[in-house]
């Protein structure tokens, strides 16, 4: 059975006229039995095209998936047929592969306009900063840590950083959490007291 589709699919298309009948049959049973095959949907296009069938409008969008070029597709359709259009009429239907053709059209506008924003961005005025000049609102950040998130390791961190401040208040805060250790920061706090006299 595939040989014999075979067979009549390469008779068709060597003697293909689209003004046939027979063959759009032939090629109709083809794509009925393939229907993915885009070569014998677009020949069968053209065959429902030029005898001014109604099926040809429900086979093009299905033949324009299948395109890998819509622009090919559009040319093999209207190779035998000349569009004359007067330069003050226009055109305001469109059919399915001309909404392709002007969508093609728009895209080297898209790139234009990426250029644009791309030069734009290049020759754009950059603001910079000086690092000597302060703004008039200096923006001030909460730091302050609530009592139960303080840790010894936190306190010690203070230490190391050299805020002492904050590091007596966090032992301060560590001996009321945990009395029984409340000689160990007092210790710790007269070290720190120390450290900050020498800084």
């Amino acid at each position: 059975m595939v040989e014999s589709s075979k067979n009549s699919f390469s008779r068709t298309i060597k003697n293909f006229d689209p003004k046939d009948e027979k063959q759009a049959l032939e090629l109709k049973k083809i794509l009925n039995s393939y229907p993915y095959f885009q070569f014998v949907s677009a020949h069968l296009l053209k065959s429902l095209k030029i005898q001014e069938k109604e099926s040809y409008n429900e086979l093009l969008p299905k033949t324009a998936l299948l395109s890998y070029n819509r622009k090919v597709l559009r040319d093999w359709l209207f190779t035998s047929e000349e569009i004359n259009i007067p330069n003050n009429s226009k055109i305001e239907k469109y059919s399915f592969l001309d909404w392709f053709d002007i969508i093609n059209d728009e895209v080297p506008q898209v790139e234009k306009k990426l250029d644009l924003i791309d030069e734009f961005i290049k020759n754009s005025p950059k603001i910079e900063f000086s690092k000597e000049e302060k703004s008039g609102n200096e923006i001030t950040i909460d730091t302050k840590i609530k009592d139960e998130l303080i840790t010894e390791t936190l306190a010690k961190i203070y230490v190391t950083q050299k805020k002492f401040n904050k590091a007596i208040k966090a032992y301060e805060i560590l001996s009321l959490k945990y009395p029984k250790k409340s000689s160990f920061f007092a210790d710790q706090i007269n070290y720190i007291k120390k450290l900050k006299s020498k800084d």
